[in-house]
């Protein structure tokens, strides 16, 4: 049905946006999973591994705070410059893979001072550095506001990529970490968090589906309930708080729809849950994995109302 041309991007919000634009996007050659995943992956024949494609933005305003404000905020451009970079690899990190490459699209006013533009690059290096990441290219153009817009590209063992569509019933629900508050005041995890790479490669034998928490655990989990074609039941006790969320007038409403918490949310086979449980402390003894939950077979239920963050409606 053609849209409505008086309608706007508030009228539908983020996600109904997407169901509109997906069916105009050409298949490309080789791709074996295309959009509404954390990343897109392509099957080159005869390659042992598949290739992973994400991008990401960070826009002044929207993700940090306009650029003439960041010194009194206490944001630095190398903050910035990391955000933007760290945000693509949690995707790939979401997928179980291992990033090799990113371009960068600098938009930026003319009268931005060059230390802050070159701020953000030298914020980019240093995380890419950690992780034998390459900056090989990208753009730089004139707008009305500060904006980085980021591509990686990773890889990830043939067929291995551990999508959102994998869960099913009986599966226990995980999420890494503690949830809540990232971006409120006084707390600047958004800027810090650690892209959970090695985590999602260890996931590889035992995931049966994932993504990350970008947007917040209830706008975050319908879409790997959709993807899957399943429903869930929470134990909303056993959710993990942030210590900046339990320091909020509403600790669980922050944690489940404040968003930017960039931990893996997975799903693992109930019969595979205690030596999983045992690896991964193994593995992880300083990093929490929280089962939070199940999957059910039954498409309908849903246990969280709509909330967390959506793009032209929050």
């Amino acid at each position: 049905m053609p849209a409505n041309p008086q309608t706007l991007l508030r009228d539908l919000g983020e996600n109904a946006l997407l169901r509109r634009i997906l069916p105009l996007l050409p298949p490309g050659r080789h791709v074996a999973v295309g959009p509404g995943d954390d990343c897109a992956v392509v099957r080159l024949p005869g390659s042992p591994t598949d290739l992973l494609y994400t991008t990401d933005a960070v826009i002044e305003r929207r993700h940090f705070p306009a650029w003439r404000d960041c010194a009194p905020s206490g944001v630095t451009p190398a903050m910035i410059g990391r955000k933007a970079l760290a945000r693509t690899l949690s995707d790939i990190a979401a997928m179980g893979g291992t990033p090799l490459h990113a371009l960068v699209d600098l938009v930026a006013p003319a009268d931005l001072p060059v230390p802050f533009a070159l701020g953000l690059f030298r914020g980019m290096r240093t995380l890419a550095h950690q992780h034998a990441v390459g900056i090989i290219g990208g753009d730089t153009a004139e707008g009305p506001a500060l904006e980085l817009h980021l591509t990686a590209v990773g890889t990830v063992p043939r067929r291995r990529a551990i999508l959102r569509s994998g869960a099913r019933p009986g599966d226990i629900l995980y999420v890494t970490g503690r949830l809540g508050a990232s971006w409120r005041p006084g707390n600047k995890k958004h800027y810090t968090f650690l892209p959970r790479l090695a985590e999602g490669r260890f996931l590889l034998p035992w995931a049966t589906s994932m993504m990350d928490l970008s947007d917040g655990l209830s706008t975050d989990l319908p879409r790997l309930l959709d993807a899957s074609r399943a429903g869930a039941a929470l134990d909303f006790e056993s959710i993990p708080l942030s210590p900046a969320a339990r320091r909020t007038p509403d600790p669980l409403a922050s944690a489940l729809a404040d968003g930017e918490d960039f931990e893996l949310l997975f799903t693992i086979p109930e019969k595979k849950q205690p030596a999983f449980a045992r690896a991964w402390r193994a593995a992880f003894p300083r990093l929490p994995a929280t089962p939070i939950g199940r999957i059910l077979a039954d498409p309908a239920a849903r246990p969280l109302p709509p909330g967390g963050w959506q793009h032209f409606r929050s």
